[in-house]
């Protein structure tokens, strides 16, 4: 499937996975805080945004800038973005 060929309904359904992905490690950065790791914490912090504004590039169909994104980030942090969503992006990875 090419970023093209996807239709308003999927893109819907993978944002709605990627705002779940995201809220997944903003409980990872919480659970990290309340243990008392501050410099997890702060690092999830960090991924959290960046992982939004993939999210948010990727929604408004930028998909030059959401691979840049996506390029830029940490491979853990990239892991967090779900396969539909990373094969739209990527269809050729």
């Amino acid at each position: 499937m090419t970023a093209k060929k996807t239709n308003r309904r999927t893109m819907a359904c993978y944002t709605r996975r990627m705002d779940l992905a995201i809220g997944h490690w903003q409980l990872m950065g919480q659970r990290a805080a309340k243990d008392g790791d501050q410099e997890l914490a702060t690092q999830y912090e960090r991924d959290v945004a960046d992982l939004t504004a993939f999210r948010e590039a990727f929604a408004a169909g930028d998909f030059a800038t959401a691979t840049c994104l996506a390029d830029a980030m940490d491979t853990l942090v990239r892991d967090q973005i779900p396969l539909q969503v990373y094969h739209t992006v990527f269809p050729n990875r």
